[in-house]
């Protein structure tokens, strides 16, 4: 060792020590939303023009996207409580989903903003 008083060197090594250790350790996870996944959601209507209509719903992080050209956004907590918008499939207008999960499946409502809204359920369950 260089010139270190000896009371020195009893305080470097355990701050050596710690140092290495922090350096070795590895870095923290990813955050990860317990609904993370892809889901099918199922829509029913009994006022809209579309009665039925399937698609997947992507979660990362708790935020939702789907593939193809309604997209939706928005999100699900890590505790279920869900809300979403999405363009509708007859007009591109949106509706607004919310709902809550739990486990593998989950479930809810949606409202068209269309001049004469439409309302409806949907279920989701995990792929």
């Amino acid at each position: 060792m260089p010139n270190i008083p000896r009371g020195r060197r009893r305080l470097l090594v355990p701050a050596a020590v710690a140092l290495a250790v922090a350096c070795a350790a590895p870095p923290p996870a990813a955050a990860r939303n317990p609904f993370d996944g892809k889901w099918t959601v199922h829509n029913s209507s009994e006022t809209c023009k579309v009665k039925s209509n399937t698609w997947t719903l992507i979660v990362h992080n708790g935020s939702v996207t789907a593939p193809g050209n309604y997209p939706p956004t928005g999100s699900i907590s890590e505790t279920g409580r869900s809300r979403w918008t999405r363009a509708a499939k007859f007009d591109g207008l949106p509706v607004t989903y919310t709902g809550t999960f739990h486990g593998n499946t989950g479930s809810g409502t949606f409202i068209s903003s269309a001049r004469v809204p439409c309302t409806g359920r949907f279920n989701a369950r995990r792929m």
